[in-house]
């Protein structure tokens, strides 16, 4: 009977184990969001006390294979919202946190007026995933929005709008709370039951067994990517050291001089293309909204030399139509194209670290090894070939050797012979041979002249004295 009765209560016991985890995971008067994907989880708890009337309680939970993660208060958009983002510390081992505040569709800006209190016994890098559980005691139920909708949250809706978003899969460590963050890939709106927040004033739990509890996920968009920084870097190594370059070998290489400007006409068209795109993308990051950083700067310069270089091929090209001479015009065309492509290299490597894509600059740079020394074998080794296979050609007034003249007996004179000139038989007294391979002892028979050595003229005998 004893027996009987542990038995039962052994198996009671294990029945509600899972329904107490699950009530550990999400307590009471705490509202948790996990997104679809479990990308970003999020807990929310505000205190029910006149103690503390503008304080909160949060935890967010983002994988760290994310280089930031982070959840917006106050508004179903960007614009006016209150962002909690983290991401991974310098060392790796615990993570940085960045409130935010976002005034458009661009990323968010620092926000020094926010205070917090650390609950460090749920922060850090925990089961692969960056954590962070805090107390806010100052400006986290009011922040300016400036002129937006947003700037406070509603703690009694029982719909408050809120967003979140992820950045791509990566790395960002850094200790400053204001790094520089990469275009998200995923974001999405949910709504918050802020009544079912209210409670004690005790952190809100959050782990891997967390699920959704007082909030909904209103929408979801995955696979974002800021195209037009893609688009950018594409059309800028393409037409400039792509397509420029090429340029180089039509004029070089293959003496094409009418190809070559068109080529750089399409080219330089397809920089202004470029351009634009770089000035676009700039506004979606507070670390070139300014336009001071020395890749834009130095961007500036070279499209500006590409213009200049286009104004200097066409003044040299009317210039030497009209001297058939060298101009000072394409000695400078010259030198000014090759520190162009040097400078948009150069440019280029800055750029991919400038967008924190540390990867793609190492790619580039085999590439660009690949393909630079493609150029070079195009237009320097083909010359060097054409060379070789010239070094026989008779240069200037200079005659070819006997065996690669024509089969004329006058290859190597003038149509009229000069004055006082006398054929050879009528200078030693000998006449020219009958076309005969009779009269010819040491000819094999036939009418073949001169076959095996046709440039030596025809044969000759001597004269019979009397």
């Amino acid at each position: 009977m004893l027996l009987t009765s542990v038995w039962r209560a052994a198996s009671a016991a294990a029945a509600f184990a899972p329904a107490i985890r699950a009530q550990d995971a999400n307590p009471p008067g705490q509202s948790t969001f996990v997104s679809e994907g479990k990308n970003v989880a999020f807990a929310f708890t505000v205190p029910n006390d006149n103690d503390n009337p503008r304080s909160t309680f949060f935890s967010i939970r983002v994988p760290k294979k994310y280089t930031w993660g982070g959840v917006g208060l106050g508004s179903d958009d960007m614009k006016g919202a209150l962002f909690l983002i983290i991401y991974q510390n310098a060392d790796g081992n615990n993570v940085t946190f960045s409130p935010r505040v976002a005034h458009g569709n661009y990323e968010p800006s620092f926000f020094d007026e926010m205070r917090w209190t650390v609950v460090s016994n749920n922060t850090g890098i925990i089961d692969d995933h960056m954590v962070f559980t805090a107390v806010c005691t100052e400006s986290c139920r009011t922040w300016p929005g400036g002129d937006t909708t947003g700037g406070y949250i509603d703690v009694s809706s029982p719909r408050q709008k809120a967003i979140y978003a992820v950045g791509p899969e990566g790395t960002l460590k850094d200790d400053s709370p204001s790094a520089g963050l990469r275009y998200h890939q995923e974001y999405g709106v949910f709504s918050i039951d802020m009544e079912r927040t209210r409670g004690a004033a005790d952190a809100p739990v959050l782990n891997k067994d967390s699920k959704r509890e007082g909030t909904e996920q209103i929408s979801r968009d995955t696979k974002q990517s800021d195209y037009k920084a893609r688009l950018h870097a594409t059309f800028m190594i393409f037409f400039i050291i792509g397509m420029m370059n090429f340029g180089i070998v039509l004029l070089r290489a293959c003496g094409w001089a009418k190809w070559h400007a068109l080529n750089q006409i399409v080219a330089t068209m397809g920089v202004l293309a470029g351009l634009a795109l770089g000035v676009l993308t700039s506004f979606n990051y507070q670390r070139s909204r300014s336009f001071k950083h020395y890749h834009q700067v130095l961007g500036y310069i070279i499209v500006a030399a590409i213009l200049a270089q286009l104004g200097l091929g066409v003044k040299h090209h009317f210039e030497y139509q009209r001297t058939k001479t060298p101009t000072i015009f394409g000695r400078i065309h010259l030198w000014m194209g090759r520190l162009i492509l040097l400078l948009a290299v150069v440019n280029a490597i800055i750029g991919f670290t400038f967008a924190q894509k540390g990867m793609s600059a190492v790619i580039f740079g085999v590439l660009l090894i690949i393909g630079g020394g493609t150029a070079l074998f195009l237009t320097f080794g083909r010359q060097r070939l054409f060379k070789r296979s010239q070094q026989f050609q008779p240069v200037g007034s200079q005659q070819p050797p006997p065996w690669r003249q024509s089969t004329s007996y006058n290859a190597g004179y003038p149509s009229d012979p000069p004055p006082g000139y006398e054929p050879p038989s009528q200078q030693v007294g000998l006449e020219a041979a009958r076309s005969s391979s009779n009269n010819s002892p040491w000819r094999a028979g036939g009418n073949k002249d001169c076959e095996d050595e046709p440039q030596l003229g025809t044969v000759q005998r001597p004269r019979e004295f009397a």
